[in-house]
């Protein structure tokens, strides 16, 4: 089922005076109708993004048929397929050379801004039990509750680097836990690689319940 061919019609008139009239398709018609569905986290699945996917290509994969596309856009709730879907290697970098006004180089080289990371593991005779890491976006200055005062904070000078700030290791009878605090520069380029990554993490409707939502976006576009 193509997207659009449900729509409303209406009336456009062309010109100052009534006669030339033509029929067109309402596209700022607007329906909720996958809200509910989306919420649902039994009738759904994670799916990774690879390069050489499009819509298109998941809607025939996955659903058999390419104009399908528009459920995975609309479930997921992308707006702009152009940048809201994961973009290729050279479409990133000439979005990145556009955005900052500068080459992939230069844009590898300058600080977007910095990051605290705060990695924890717990270890027991040299096993790794358990390992996570939380990571906070920092300014230039923090502020000492002490001294009520703005301090510097130590932070990298070239981008995509860390400087380790702290190490702490605490034993106790069943494991040992050592926590690492570093501050990082995160370049104009890896920040726009990493936002682009986010988005190739979609869901998927289990295809047991595309016809039916086919049929639930006919009857709403149909009384719209």
């Amino acid at each position: 089922m193509k997207y659009f061919e449900n729509f409303p019609k209406l009336i456009y008139t062309l010109g100052q005076n009534n006669l030339n009239q033509q029929l067109v398709t309402d596209i700022l018609s607007r329906s909720n109708f996958l809200r509910e569905i989306r919420d649902n986290v039994d009738i759904a699945y994670e799916y990774q993004i690879k390069d050489s996917d499009t819509p298109e290509i998941i809607a025939h994969k996955i659903y058999g048929d390419a104009y399908r596309s528009w459920i995975i856009l609309l479930f997921n709730q992308i707006i702009n397929p152009y940048y809201d879907w994961p973009m290729k290697n050279d479409v990133l970098e000439t979005y990145i050379t556009n955005k900052y006004s500068m080459n992939v180089e230069t844009s590898r080289n300058t600080i977007h801004h910095y990051e605290k990371e705060i990695e924890k593991v717990s270890t027991y005779s040299n096993i790794v039990l358990d390992s996570n890491t939380q990571t906070f976006i920092i300014s230039q200055y923090d502020f000492n509750s002490n001294t009520n005062a703005l301090v510097e904070n130590t932070l990298p000078s070239v981008a995509d680097t860390s400087l380790v700030i702290d190490t702490d290791t605490f034993n106790y009878p069943q494991y040992t836990l050592t926590v690492t605090t570093k501050h990082k520069a995160v370049s104009n380029y890896t920040y726009e690689f990493n936002e682009n990554e986010k988005r190739r993490k979609i869901r998927l409707l289990e295809d047991f319940y595309v016809q039916r939502v086919e049929q639930e976006f006919k009857e709403i576009m149909r009384n719209a």
